[in-house]
């Protein structure tokens, strides 16, 4: 009993959608984000937004240029985006915490540029 317990209170078997938010690749310089209502079922990337159609409960398709792309939900805080129609595209996207909103840019005055 206690096993069962400790498995719900983790979150295992959580049901809802996660909140909606911006989730960003780092790995980009600047990084490059995207923003997800996955209750709406909407993803504005790049400036264009685009309808999800829910394939499970937190896996999803659309379309970008001819290209099928899946948005799968790995965990509340992380998305994998999957180009379908090509094998050159897998992206984790990390959801961006409050305090790291913007990238802080050097001014032309930074001695440690060259």
């Amino acid at each position: 009993m206690t096993i069962s317990f400790g498995m719900f209170g983790c979150g295992l078997f959580y049901k809802g959608v996660p909140k909606p938010g911006e989730f960003c690749y780092v790995l980009a310089k600047p990084p490059e984000c995207l923003y997800v209502d996955f209750e709406n079922k909407i993803l504005n990337w790049e400036g264009v937004e685009y309808p999800l159609d829910e394939k499970l409960r937190m896996d999803y398709f659309f379309h970008k240029n001819e290209d099928l792309y899946e948005l799968t939900v790995a965990t509340v805080n992380r998305v994998e985006i999957k180009n379908l129609s090509t094998s050159n595209f897998n992206q984790f996207y990390m959801r961006k915490k409050d305090k790291f909103q913007e990238v802080p840019k050097g001014s032309s005055k930074d001695e440690t540029k060259h």
